[in-house]
């Protein structure tokens, strides 16, 4: 009879540890990585340009013109957009570049503070293994973690067997 309780109560222990196991891998949670935050800069340009072979004017005392090249540059524009919204720069009537005699002035300012508080989370799980003394005889004790503060327990001697639930508090 001794020998049947030593096997019921090596069988509860196996069980117990495969149940735990099992729960562990159950309760796990896989850390998620935070997503990139990425900055877009888009620049385009649209240059037109004609090149064609003409005859020089002919004046009417009958010279004719004595350029050999003719450049015409039209006023530059520029487009901006900031955060998706159109912002208009006006040039000067006597600049014929844009930039020729004014500038761009970005002024940025920022401040950022950064308050950490981390909270002291004891996420250890603490398996527990005790013997005692009864009128009976010897008593042994095995506790286990489940979740959070809850927890469970198999006590058992030779001809008397308990299991229980822990609320820690």
């Amino acid at each position: 009879m001794e020998k049947k309780y030593k096997v019921i109560v090596l069988l509860v222990c196996v069980a117990a540890f495969f149940l735990g196991w099992c729960a562990r891998a159950w309760l796990h949670i896989c850390p998620v990585s935070e997503p990139e935050i990425k900055t877009e800069v888009k620049y385009k340009t649209d240059t037109k340009t004609e090149i064609v072979y003409v005859p020089k004017y002919i004046y009417q005392d009958g010279s004719t013109e004595k350029t050999d090249v003719d450049v015409n540059v039209g006023k530059q524009e520029l487009a901006v957009k900031v955060n998706g919204k159109d912002f208009a720069i006006q040039k000067s009537d006597d600049e014929k570049y844009v930039f020729d005699k004014n500038k761009l002035q970005l002024t940025q300012t920022s401040h950022a503070d950064l308050n950490i508080t981390v909270p002291v989370v004891d996420k250890t799980k603490r398996w527990e293994i005790g013997v005692g003394l009864s009128k009976s005889g010897a008593v042994g004790l095995i506790g286990f973690p489940v979740k959070g503060n809850i927890g469970g327990w198999i006590a058992g001697r030779q001809d008397n067997v308990m299991a229980g639930i822990v609320v820690k508090i």
